[in-house]
């Protein structure tokens, strides 16, 4: 009883974590793959399928804080609280510090430049998070990872 009213407590006094949408509707074509360091291989991400000129919707309520090119493709980033989540290849006509709510559009899927090398085998979205730590998966907001469970 004590525990519980305890936990209860702390609930209610904890912030609340916000909850993330999916930018696109298709289908997720690669997971997240937390990379053994911070510079070694990984996936630090999640492509959901789309096509080009597909919108492309804010996950969550915040600030565009970069719209622009990274290497062969444009990528736009949305800040909230002490998160980031991006994403590529999206054109945008937004600019930085415009305020943009959950489910808002925010951009396009468009073609990257000729020299990018797509890492699905058809049109897909790369949509990435991270906070002060690192990257993580964006379906530890929005839901969809499997338990974890301890092995025998």
């Amino acid at each position: 009883m004590i525990q519980a009213l305890i936990l209860s407590l702390l609930l209610n006094y904890l912030p609340a974590t916000p909850a993330l949408a999916m930018p696109a509707p298709g289908t997720i074509l690669n997971q997240y793959l937390a990379p053994l360091t911070p510079y070694s291989g990984g996936h630090r991400g999640i492509d959901i399928e789309s096509q080009i000129n597909e919108e492309v919707l804010s996950p969550a309520t915040g600030t565009i804080s970069f719209v622009g090119k990274v290497g062969y493709r444009n990528l736009i980033t949305v800040s909230f609280g002490d998160k980031k989540s991006s994403l590529e290849p999206v054109c945008s006509e937004l600019l930085e510090g415009t305020l943009v709510t959950q489910g808002e559009v925010i951009g396009r899927v468009c073609e990257p430049d000729p020299q990018y090398q797509w890492h699905c085998e058809i049109t897909c979205i790369h949509f990435g998070i991270r906070n002060s730590d690192g990257y993580f998966s964006p379906l530890a907001l929005i839901g969809g990872l499997s338990p974890s469970r301890l092995v025998p």
